[in-house]
């Protein structure tokens, strides 16, 4: 079974970008606008002016505008606004450290105008009493993120946006992880599905060996301790990531039993069940595995149903 992701396509063109700076310009009767006043009374954000036209510069530019500002429209903003404003952001994004396109992306000011004030970026920072980028306490491996976004497609019942990792509370990364570590969300994304497509058989065994349930009967008998009973397996009891969002997949993200979906209820909580319970010999495989919600997964427990 093969998984692809949802198509996706900018509909947004650069006609449109170019004709909102303009109509922004001239509620102010100007020929040059900021980032920031844009930020404010424009349309679109950073993140798609950047993808259209590289800089804000070239924005202007484009859109027949000054793209420098004169030096009676610089103002003196005290050192201290603009610490205070990376704080702001660097707790935004729940991190010790503010990258700088995620300043581009979420701060007041412009970041090119900070870095040229300020110098090397990571000097801003710790004026500001924040961490270099570069640094974190505790590494985030691909596999940390490839574990996330299957975490969030579970509970959403569908594929994650940036909006969802930005704005829905829901991912314990910041976007700026996800960018970093892959280069981009849609990036991440499309590694996780190679992830996920790596390998299609039915599921992976946990060794070449059989596995032999910790649930073993003994009888004491007269002269030593005899095994009556042993329940083996060929696989590993817990679902690994890979396996468990196949199994989410083919079923839809919905439970097998009531045809709830986290996508119509978002306090449907999904989990992958086995079939057969493990306890009376089921194994980890794709066959023998279920999608459920929280309720009906917990009425079956580890009953055999038909």
């Amino acid at each position: 079974m093969k998984f692809e992701l949802n198509d996706w396509k900018s509909q947004l063109t650069d006609e449109e970008i170019i004709a909102d700076i303009q109509e922004t310009a001239r509620k102010f009767n100007k020929d040059y606008i900021s980032i920031s006043t844009y930020k404010t009374h424009g349309k679109y954000s950073q993140t798609a002016i950047r993808a259209h036209f590289g800089t804000w510069k070239n924005a202007l530019a484009i859109a027949g505008l000054r793209n420098e500002r004169k030096p009676s429209e610089l103002k003196l903003i005290p050192d201290e606004e603009y610490f205070g404003d990376l704080r702001r952001v660097a707790k935004l994004i729940n991190s010790n450290t503010v990258p700088y396109e995620a300043y581009r992306e979420h701060g007041k000011y412009s970041a090119e105008y900070i870095f040229s004030r300020f110098g090397k970026w990571n000097d801003f920072l710790a004026m500001a009493g924040l961490e270099p980028t570069g640094f974190c306490k505790d590494k985030i491996t691909e596999q940390d993120c490839f574990d996330e976004i299957e975490r969030m497609w579970r509970l959403l019942g569908r594929q994650p946006t940036s909006t969802d990792v930005i704005k829905g509370n829901i991912s314990r990364y910041s976007i700026d992880t996800f960018k970093r570590r892959f280069g981009g969300w849609r990036k991440a994304l499309e590694a996780f599905v190679a992830y996920i497509n790596a390998e299609d058989n039915g599921y992976e065994p946990k060794t070449s060996k059989v596995v032999e349930s910790p649930s073993c009967q003994c009888v004491q008998g007269n002269d030593s301790l005899e095994i009556v009973s042993v329940s083996k397996h060929r696989t590993s009891r817990n679902i690994n990531t890979r396996l468990r969002f196949k199994v989410l997949s083919r079923d839809n993200f919905k439970c097998c039993f009531c045809g709830a979906s986290p996508a119509k209820n978002p306090s449907v909580e999904l989990h992958v069940d086995h079939i057969i319970p493990w306890s009376k010999g089921g194994e980890t495989v794709i066959d023998n595995l279920q999608t459920l919600c929280s309720k009906c997964n917990l009425g079956k427990s580890d009953l055999i149903l038909n």
